[in-house]
Parts: C-alpha cells; sequence; structure tokens
C-alpha cells in the first residue's frame, strides 16, 4: 500500500504532513513528517589552511552558534549553484577550485533534507549580500582549532562538525 499524506501545515522553507508509513515488516504507522528542498554546506578554506566560521544568531538555538557558510536550494537550483550563491551572499567569497564531500541527512528521524557538502578553495573576495533575516559575522580561524572546539563542544551545530571533519580529510 502506498504511503498516504496529509499535508499540515506549508511554509516558505518546509512542509509539514502526517503520513501513514508502512514499514519492512508490514505494519503501519502514523509519522510527523518535515518534506524540506535541501541544501549546500560549504568549507570554504584559504591557502594558510584557515576556515571561515559564521557567528550567526539563530532564535530556534536561543543565540548565537559557530557555524559554516550553507543555505537551502532554490527551486530548480543545483546543490553547485547553491553552494556558490551561499559562499558570496554569507561570506563574500568565491571560489576557483571546489570538491564535493558527499551528502548527509541532517535529521532523517523526521526530516528528509539532504545537506550537499563542499570544500571551497583558492578564495577571493566579492560583495556579501546576506539575506534579510540573517544576522550573522564572518570570522577566519586555523582549522586545527575549529576542530579543537568540535571535539571539545563549542561548536554545536551538526552540519557544521560533519564538514569540519570531511575538510580536514580532504586537506590531509
Amino acid at each position: 500500500m502506498p504511503n498516504q499524506r496529509t499535508l499540515l501545515y506549508r511554509g516558505r522553507i518546509i512542509d509539514l504532513g502526517l503520513e501513514l508509513a508502512s514499514l519492512p515488516n508490514g505494519q503501519q504507522i502514523s509519522l510527523e513528517i518535515v518534506r524540506h528542498p535541501g541544501g549546500a554546506v560549504i568549507a570554504a578554506v584559504d591557502d594558510k589552511q584557515q576556515i571561515c566560521l559564521l557567528h550567526q544568531y539563530r532564535h530556534a538555538a536561543g543565540g548565537f552558534i559557530w557555524e559554516v557558510p550553507a543555505g537551502k536550494l532554490d527551486p530548480g537550483e543545483s546543490p553547485f549553484a547553491t553552494a556558490q550563491r551561499e559562499l558570496a551572499e554569507e561570506a563574500g567569497l568565491r571560489a576557483s577550485h571546489w570538491t564535493e564531500l558527499g551528502a548527509i541527512y541532517s535529521t532523517p528521524g523526521f526530516c528528509d533534507e539532504i545537506l550537499h557538502l563542499y570544500l571551497a578553495q583558492n578564495l577571493t573576495a566579492t560583495s556579501r549580500d546576506p539575506q534579510p533575516e540573517e544576522y550573522l559575522e564572518s570570522y577566519w580561524f586555523p582549522l586545527a582549532k575549529t576542530l579543537e572546539w568540535a571535539h571539545r563542544g563549542r561548536i554545536k551545530d551538526a552540519k557544521t562538525l560533519v564538514i569540519l571533519f570531511r575538510a580536514a580529510a580532504a586537506l590531509d
């Protein structure tokens, strides 16, 4: 039997639905599922092995957190185009060398969001143009220092934790 979905909420970023799902054992259960278009996450690393981190206000997190540039895929936009756009908008950077670092589910227990990870290198400055609802500042730190922060719990954003370790492995 195909899954049935009742739309409960349609927002500008997510849709929330109640879905009747069939488990592999045939059992039927009702699940609340968030549908999200996905996003791109960028580790911008310069020639001195420094990474660009954003100190960004996140209401849901209760204040400012450290994270890398990232953003939602716009309709019809590829993950790579999203990565390029978000790096310019949030960090004021362009990159001439890009490496794909895979993809991850952000919260697969209730959301279908897939985040595409990229390492951006050979960076040049461009104009910064964050969205009106974004309150952020960009900073540069040695990649090794941010990995220490990750191990100690100073960085709490999951996508940032994953991309820090993937970028470090790719640069080894």
